[in-house]
């Protein structure tokens, strides 16, 4: 109810600013064919003096939009490389435009680009009122590394020890390709960003406070990852050779073509990486005398683990201009993902005073094949030449594992170090993921300033995952069902959405309010013990954002959103994976969603200095835990949810050119997270503040070369409530040099040289006492090679980027741990 009553109390704030409209224009840039034009440049001059008023550009969609114009007559000219310049006449009286929306289809002029190349250089990042955008090709220490890095370096941005992703210090962040998600959570979703080579990107946005257009899940906002799309029109595409050599190698490589023509726009993509390394890790566990202070054992454990995975992803499309307001489109992709992890470990167990009780060796195989997946249809039509809009998209997404453990532990007495017992663990765990997802969108300019957005979305998920172990009976000499960990776990879930979302502009302010409901259904069943649970909800989610313009140099915005974070696939499966004998992961199925309400408020000074401050509260935290079974001394970790967490934070970015050779982002969050619940029985109460600092320095040299030096720094934070990680800090530099008449690139990145980038953390709550560290392959020395073949002019239009209709699930699906 107080969600609602603050959605209605934003809205009528802006009634009696709607009659204080002026002048504004905006429209879409397209070719012939329809097709949106990128960086098409729209000036707007005075008609009686041809003095420039605005100049703009349009995004990548063709759109634009000029405001805050005085009552009066202009010229607007459009230009755009290899197209003949538009010129229209527009005027502005009582604040109101003669042309509130301009159409405009560019004529190519093939004649006015013969022969020349043209090449631009986008900025580290961008700040825009509703998202953060990382340019990954700006960054040169980004040659040849994973989408992951990418993430690691982008600001706000942080990845802990096991590949989760959380933003300003808050977990819970979405991660969507495309503007489609990758349906993927956890480890799964951190392999699939592994195996993702940086050369496939052209940005990263960050949005913290997405739109009621966007699915409601992401307690922390949405990353979403624009892949390289091709502009130009005839045959051309761009080759990239990468190979990295750390203690082990690695080699991304891909290559991508474009072929367009009239109305028919072809593409295709194939990926092929290897990548081979090593995660160690240490853990230090202490076990009491329940009751009592007084110390039972002590684990000190090491794990060696070594790794190889050899990814092959490829996808193919067309778009297809039905005539010059309708075009139809689709894409097929899969994924084909073979790999192995395999790990030796021995655990030293101490008695209370110190002496060696025994020792545990284990080695553990883990073979695996990962295959994913998908075809999507996508339609959209321009109902008139007001703006009105309609488009759908149909997805089709399957992913497949066939896991294969095996976990051998042989335990040695002292003194005399005779084997005396063994414990030998072999596991089949085959999972199956079908999600099918639909949606559609409608769009109108409402009134002379307003916009008005509303949708349709329909999910439906069906997961399956059959669990079985055996162990080794030496009695029996042979291989027996182990019935306490076999599982099969049945998961189906349908999530059913509508959105409505206005947009109006006045003088010096904007506003947008939207809201979105979303109706869920679930059900889920283990057939080892025949327990099921189903779960039928009905959720608002209300949003709202208003931004002040009080002069060309400071820019004032204040936004609210209420978000859900529904657990991961794998998460709720309740199978086991084992480090040792002593140490395994869990799922919980029993896991129930947890909702936020995030307020922002952000000022933009000069485009230049950005600060923000966020309040946020969520309920039913997701979180990971740590529990012990002290009788076997086993400790592993699963996911419960908490009852409560605040989370408030400040954060300042600054990204400008220092000089006409030096460019720099910087930037900082300082934040303080507090969580409250109980676990295992025990009232927890902690808080914590902590900061992160990440930089980027740019250097343009003579003769084509180029430099960077790049790192970040997070200080003592919390994770999850229980564990707390230490500092971790790294430093990376960067060469680059064009090459080829600039139609190649070559880049050397050197990764973490000083080998500073390592976990280490502890968790003490109640009777868990332990301690944490971590070190992979992270220092690197990379090769990269990029070579753009084809028509090289920038005279075509910005192809359509695909959202599809997968909007929540994808991110949720789990597996592999791989550094």
């Amino acid at each position: 109810m107080k969600n609602f009553i603050l959605f209605i109390l934003l809205s009528f704030f802006a009634l009696p600013l709607l009659a204080q409209q002026s002048g504004r224009l905006d429209g879409q840039v397209t070719d012939k064919a329809n097709q949106p034009l990128e960086a098409a440049t729209i000036s707007i001059h005075r008609a009686a003096d041809k003095k420039l008023v605005k100049i703009t550009t349009s995004d990548k969609t063709g759109k634009f939009e000029l405001e805050n114009l005085a009552d009066g007559d202009y010229s607007v000219t459009v230009s755009a490389v290899g197209f003949k310049a538009s010129n229209n006449k527009v005027t502005v009286t009582g604040g109101k435009s003669s042309l509130p929306s301009l159409a405009i289809a560019m004529e190519a002029d093939d004649k006015e680009m013969k022969g020349v190349t043209v090449t631009a250089k986008k900025p580290m990042v961008e700040v825009k009122a509703d998202k953060t955008v990382v340019n990954v090709d700006a960054y040169i220490s980004n040659a040849g590394a994973s989408a992951l890095e990418v993430l690691e370096k982008s600001p706000g941005v942080s990845v802990d020890r096991d590949g989760n992703i959380s933003l300003k210090g808050k977990q819970g962040v979405i991660i969507m390709v495309d503007g489609k998600q990758t349906y993927l959570s956890g480890q799964d979703l951190a392999n699939l960003l592994r195996n993702t080579p940086s050369n496939q990107l052209e940005s990263v946005e960050i949005m913290t406070q997405p739109s009621a257009k966007y699915d409601a899940a992401g307690n922390s906002g949405i990353i979403n990852i624009r892949t390289k799309k091709n502009k130009q029109t005839g045959f051309n595409g761009t080759l990239n050779l990468s190979y990295i050599q750390a203690k082990y190698p690695k080699s991304p490589n891909s290559i991508n073509i474009n072929y367009r023509k009239n109305k028919v726009n072809l593409f295709a993509a194939v990926n092929y990486s290897y990548w081979e390394g090593f995660n160690d890790i240490k853990i230090n566990r202490k076990f009491g005398v329940k009751g009592t202070e007084e110390l039972a054992a002590v684990f000190d454990q090491s794990t060696y683990g070594h790794f190889k995975n050899k990814n092959l992803s490829s996808k193919v499309g067309m778009d297809y201009s039905i005539d010059k307001n309708t075009t139809i489109g689709f894409q097929v992709n899969g994924t084909y993902n073979p790999r192995n992890w395999n790990s030796s470990g021995t655990a030293n167990i101490y008695d209370g005073q110190g002496q060696l009780d025994s020792s545990n060796v284990a080695f553990s195989i883990n073979d695996d094949i990962w295959k994913n997946y998908g075809a999507n249809i996508n339609f959209r039509k321009l109902l008139d030449t007001t703006g009105r809009e309609i488009t759908a998209d149909i997805d089709y997404l399957g992913y497949e594992s066939n896991s294969k453990q095996s976990s051998f532990n042989y335990t040695y007495y002292h003194p005399g170090n005779t084997l005396e017992d063994s414990f030998l663990l072999k596991g089949h765990l085959p999972s199956e993921i079908r999600i099918i997802s639909a949606k559609v969108d409608y769009s109108q300019r409402l009134g002379k300033q307003g916009r008005l957005e509303a949708g349709l979305k329909s999910s439906l998920v069906k997961t399956d995952n059959d669990a079985k172990f055996t162990n080794w009976d030496a009695g029996a000499k042979d291989w027996v069902i182990d019935s306490g960990r076999s599982n099969h776990f049945l998961y189906d879930e349908n999530i059913n959405a509508a959105y409505v979302n206005y947009s109006t502009q006045w003088k010096k302010w904007s506003l947008q309010t939207g809201l979105r409901l979303e109706h869920t259904h679930a059900k889920g069943r283990q057939l080892a013990n025949n327990e099921s649970f189903t779960r039928d909800y009905v959720q608002l989610f209300p949003t709202a954002f208003a931004s002040y313009k009080l002069n060309d140099k400071n820019t004032f915005n204040l936004s609210y959103g209420r978000r859900i974070e529904r657990p991961s696939y794998q998460d709720m499966n309740p199978f086991q994976y084992f480090l040792d004998q002593y140490t395994y992961r869990q799922g919980n199925p029993y896991l129930l969603p947890q909702l936020s309400q995030n307020i922002e408020l952000s000022h933009n000074f000069k485009g230049s200095l950005n600060t923000s401050i966020n309040y946020t509260v969520t309920t039913d935290v997701i979180n990971d835990i740590l529990k012990q079974i002290d009788s076997l001394k086993v400790t592993y970790q699963t996911k419960e949810n908490l009852s409560k967490r605040r989370n408030i934070g400040l954060s300042i970015s600054y990204n400008k050119p220092l000089t006409k050779w030096w460019s720099v982002s910087l930037f900082g969050n300082i934040f303080n997270n507090k969580f409250e619940g109980e676990v295992d029985g025990t009232t927890l109460d902690a808080n914590m503040t902590a900061f992160m600092v990440n930089m980027n320095n740019q250097f343009k040299l003579p003769k084509g070369w180029g430099a960077e030096m790049s790192g970040f720094y997070r200080s003592k934070m919390q994770d999850g409530g229980l564990i707390i990680s230490e500092p971790m800090y790294v430093v990376n530099f960067g060469f680059s040099k064009q090459v080829m008449k600039s139609k190649g690139t070559i880049k050397l990145n050197i990764s973490d040289p000083f080998y500073i980038q390592q976990f280490r953390g502890y968790t003490k709550f109640g009777a868990i006492d332990t301690q944490i560290r971590s070190k992979w392959d992270n220092r690197r020395l990379g090769l990269s090679f990029t070579y753009r073949f084809g028509k090289t002019q920038n005279n075509g239009p910005a192809p359509r980027r695909r959202t599809g209709s997968a909007q929540d699930e994808q991110n949720r699906v789990g597996g592999g741990n791989q550094q």
